[in-house]
């Protein structure tokens, strides 16, 4: 399965949004926004990840996610199901279980 990290970072949960303290040696602002970005993704779970990368190749952000519909953001999560589904079937990792029908 290949997924992407391009895209603009969504906002965080707040736990992942704790600033780190400020090195002395770094006077760019736009340095510790970078550094921000990094560890405020570093700490994201792989799930949180996922979604973050499929929202982005949506066109979406967290922000814009959040602020949608119930029956918006069920759409868009059903759109993720599909594309995650879509990933899983062309991998070549053809492991028996990967993705399970269990409605029989």
């Amino acid at each position: 399965m290949s997924i992407s990290f391009s895209g603009v970072l969504p906002a965080m949960s707040p736990a992942a949004t704790n600033t780190p303290p400020k090195p002395s040696n770094l006077g760019s602002s736009s340095a510790q926004s970078v550094t921000q970005q990094f560890l405020a993704y570093a700490n994201m779970t792989p799930a949180q990840r996922m979604q973050a990368d499929m929202l982005s190749q949506l066109g979406l952000t967290e922000a814009q996610y959040k602020a949608m519909s119930p029956a918006a953001q069920q759409k868009v999560d059903e759109k993720i199901q599909q594309m995650i589904k879509r990933q899983a079937e062309e991998s070549n990792d053809k492991r028996s279980g990967l993705i399970t029908d269990i409605s029989v």
